[in-house]
């Protein structure tokens, strides 16, 4: 009976991780940051050089992120693939801070004890004009997407959810995250 709950759970994670392909009438959107800080207001979000982690990079190397959605009906709840590489967006960490990354096959990382790696639970508020949030399990007790100095890249910032109890340093600042129409797809 156990082995049946495994096979089933690991086919059920399969095809959960499995990349959607885009309809071509299908939204693609930009994200940027929106901050007080003028050097991150209106920024647009980028994959780091090692090509997981989502921030603000000066590289020149670095593009904006195109993603699309897909909404689960019963949750109301998005997954956000990147229309470049199939990748999936994710926020994956420990302890309430979690870094916002782009993965290839969320299903497939190994968490720790105690970890999380959640890419079913973003949620596009219209009404709060475009405001990207994230909605797994802890954030409905506060919290919010949060700017830290990344010291691999001079000048980038990587993005991560903090989650209401999360202890950190004090150098982050604080910035929402906003999705924007692409006009051109």
């Amino acid at each position: 009976m156990k082995l049946q709950a495994l096979t089933l759970s690991l086919l059920a994670a399969t095809g959960l991780a499995t990349p959607v392909r885009r309809d071509v009438g299908q939204a693609v959107y930009t994200l940027r940051l929106s901050s007080r800080v003028g050097t991150l207001n209106g920024v647009y979000i980028t994959t780091s050089t090692n090509g997981t982690t989502l921030g603000v990079y000066p590289t020149p190397a670095s593009e904006r992120l195109h993603v699309y959605p897909v909404k689960n009906p019963a949750t109301g709840l998005a997954e956000l693939h990147t229309q470049e590489d199939g990748n999936t967006l994710a926020v994956v960490g420990t302890n309430g801070l979690l870094d916002f990354a782009s993965l290839e096959d969320p299903a497939k990382v190994p968490v720790p004890e105690g970890g999380k790696c959640d890419w079913t639970s973003f949620r596009l508020d219209e009404e709060e004009e475009g405001v990207l949030r994230y909605a797994g399990e802890g954030a409905q007790n506060g919290g919010g997407w949060a700017a830290f100095p990344d010291s691999t890249a001079k000048g980038g910032w990587s993005l991560k959810w903090k989650g209401a109890k999360a202890f950190t340093t004090e150098d982050y600042m604080p910035v929402q995250v906003v999705y924007e129409l692409v006009k051109d797809e």
